[in-house]
C-alpha cells in the first residue's frame, strides 16, 4: 500500500468520525426539542415562550446535559424555579442524565480583539445604557414636586407611614424590604410614593428608580406580549434598583400579571433591590390575590393609615393654606375638618372650591356662604351619615338588638361595639361629644369621650378591629 493509500484511509476514518459526531450531536440535541414540547405540556404557554423556549442545547457529555442561553435571568429562573420539570422530562430522552447546568452566552470583551471592535462595542454599551434610562422614563410616573416630605402634615393615624418612608430614604440599607403601605382613598399614599421619589433621587442619584402605577406594570407585561418583547421586558424591570408601585390592587384577578409581577417581586428581593408597595388594603385583604404573593408582600413592614381626627384634618387645611397663601378665616377651617371626614382629598377638594369661589365672584368666605357653595357635599353626608345609621350598620355587623346602643348593660360583646359605634359616630358625622351621648340613651359626654379614646388607642396595635372599623365604614358610606 503506498503513502496515497494510507493518506485516503486516513482521512475517510477522520470524515466518518466526524459525521459519526455530528449524527450524535444533531440526534442529542433533537432529544432536548422533544423535551421542550414535553414540558409544553404540562406549563402555561406563557412561562414556556419566557423561561423554557429560549433555552438552547449545548451538548451533553459525562451524563450531564448542558444548556446555554442568551440571558443571565433565563438561566436564573430556569435553574431556580424550573430545574426539576426540565430534570424529569430530560430524563426521559438522557440515558443516566445526572445533572444539568445552564450558561449565558458571553458578553465580555476578548483582549485580543482589535481596538476598533472594543470601540464599537464600547458604543453599543453605551448606547443600551441609554436605552434603560429611556425605558425608566417611558414607564415611570411623573414626580409631583409638591408632593414631598416637608408639605406632609404628620398626625397620629399617619406617623408610621411617614416615619417609615423616611427610615428608607436616610438609610437605604433595605431594613423595611418590602415596604407595604395601605390605607383607605385620598389619605396620603401617592404623597408619600413621591416624597419618598424625591428624596431618593437627591441622595442617591444613580439609583435607577421607577415610580408606576400597578395598572401601568400591567399594561406594560400585556404589551411585552403582544410584540414578543417578553424577554426583554424581564430584563429590563429586573435591572432597576428600586420599584415602586401604587395602588397594587388593580392587579387582583389577574393571573399572568400576577405571576410575572411575584417573579420580578422575587428576583429584584432576592438582588437586594428596594420594593415599596401601596394599596387600598392589606395584603391579606385583597380579594383574588395570589397566596405566595399575599405572603412575599406581607414579608417586610406593613404599614396603614389609621382613620383621620379633626386636628389631624384641620393642620392638614392649615398646612394648605400656608403653602398656597390663602386668606381663608380659622372658624371656616375647622367648620370643613368637623363636617368633611371621608378623606383628604375630598376635604383639600372642599378648600379648593371655597377659593375658587371668592377670586371668581368675590363673595366673602365664611361659614354662612361655605355650607351653601358646599351643600351637595354637606347634604350627601347629612342623609347618608346620621348616628341613627351607624348604629343600625354596627348592631347588624355584631348580630345585636338596635336596643342594646342605647342601653346600660356593659358585657363585652355589647359595650365594645357601642364603644365602637360612638366612635363612628365622632369620626363620621359633625355632632358634638353631648349630642351622640344623648343618642345612645342619654349617655354622658364623658362615656362618648371615653369610648373614643379607647378605639383610637386599640387601632393602634389591634389589626382585626382595624379590620372590622374599615368594613363598618364601607357599609356606612354604602348606605
Amino acid at each position: 500500500m503506498n503513502e496515497f493509500e494510507i493518506n485516503d484511509k486516513f482521512e475517510d476514518s477522520n470524515n466518518q468520525c466526524l459525521e459519526s459526531s455530528n449524527k450524535v450531536l444533531i440526534e442529542e440535541k433533537q432529544k432536548w426539542e422533544k423535551v421542550k414540547i414535553l414540558i409544553a405540556k404540562n406549563i402555561k404557554e406563557i412561562f414556556w415562550k419566557a423561561w423554557i423556549k429560549p433555552l438552547n442545547f449545548e451538548k451533553y457529555e459525562n451524563q450531564t446535559l448542558y444548556l446555554k442561553t442568551e440571558s443571565k435571568i433565563i438561566s436564573n429562573r430556569a435553574e431556580t424555579q424550573y430545574y426539576e420539570t426540565i430534570f424529569l422530562h430530560s430524563s426521559k430522552y438522557y440515558e443516566s442524565l445526572k445533572k444539568i447546568k445552564f450558561s449565558t452566552k458571553s458578553t465580555l470583551l476578548n483582549k485580543n480583539e482589535p481596538l476598533v471592535t472594543q470601540n464599537l462595542k464600547d458604543q453599543v454599551n453605551q448606547t443600551k445604557m441609554n436605552n434603560d434610562l429611556s425605558f425608566v422614563d417611558s414607564v415611570s410616573m411623573k414626580i409631583n414636586s409638591k408632593f414631598n416630605f416637608e408639605n406632609f402634615v404628620v398626625g397620629e393615624s399617619n406617623q408610621m407611614p411617614y416615619a417609615a418612608s423616611k427610615r428608607i430614604c436616610e438609610k437605604n440599607s433595605l431594613i423595611y424590604n418590602p415596604l407595604y403601605i395601605h390605607g383607605d382613598v385620598g389619605m396620603g399614599k401617592t404623597h408619600l410614593l413621591n416624597a419618598i421619589a424625591i428624596d431618593f433621587k437627591k441622595n442617591f442619584p444613580h439609583l435607577k428608580m421607577i415610580l408606576m402605577s400597578a395598572e401601568r406594570f400591567m399594561y406594560q407585561f400585556i404589551k411585552a406580549i403582544r410584540f414578543k418583547e417578553t424577554i426583554k421586558f424581564k430584563d429590563q424591570f429586573r435591572s432597576i434598583d428600586v420599584l415602586m408601585i401604587d395602588d397594587i390592587q388593580f392587579i387582583s384577578g389577574k393571573g399572568s400579571t400576577q405571576e410575572e409581577f411575584f417573579h420580578t417581586f422575587d428576583d429584584l428581593i432576592n438582588q437586594g433591590k428596594q420594593i415599596i408597595i401601596s394599596s387600598n388594603k392589606s395584603p391579606i385583604d385583597i380579594l383574588h390575590l395570589d397566596e405566595k404573593l399575599k405572603s412575599r408582600m406581607a414579608g417586610g413592614l406593613v404599614v396603614d393609615f389609621l382613620p383621620s381626627n379633626f386636628e389631624l384634618r384641620l393642620d392638614i387645611l392649615k398646612k394648605k393654606v400656608e403653602v398656597l397663601n390663602l386668606d381663608i378665616p380659622l372658624e371656616v377651617l375647622k367648620f370643613l375638618a368637623s363636617n368633611i371626614v371621608n378623606n383628604i382629598r375630598e376635604l383639600e377638594g372642599a378648600l379648593n372650591r371655597i377659593w375658587a369661589n371668592y377670586e371668581l365672584t368675590g363673595k366673602k368666605i365664611n361659614i354662612e356662604n361655605s355650607k351653601q357653595l358646599l351643600s351637595d357635599i354637606l347634604s350627601l353626608h347629612e342623609k347618608n351619615i346620621s348616628i341613627t345609621n351607624i348604629k343600625q350598620q354596627v348592631s347588624s355587623y355584631y348580630n345585636l338588638e338596635l336596643s342594646d346602643m342605647s342601653s346600660s348593660r356593659r358585657s363585652i360583646n355589647i359595650a365594645r361595639p357601642r364603644q365602637i359605634a360612638m366612635f363612628l359616630c365622632k369620626s363620621l358625622t359633625s355632632h358634638s361629644y353631648p349630642e351622640i351621648g344623648r343618642s345612645f340613651g342619654g349617655k354622658d359626654h364623658t362615656t362618648v369621650i371615653h369610648a373614643f379614646k379607647k378605639i383610637e388607642t386599640l387601632l393602634k396595635d389591634d389589626k382585626r378591629l382595624k379590620k372590622q372599623i374599615s368594613e363598618l365604614k364601607e357599609s356606612i358610606f354604602s348606605i
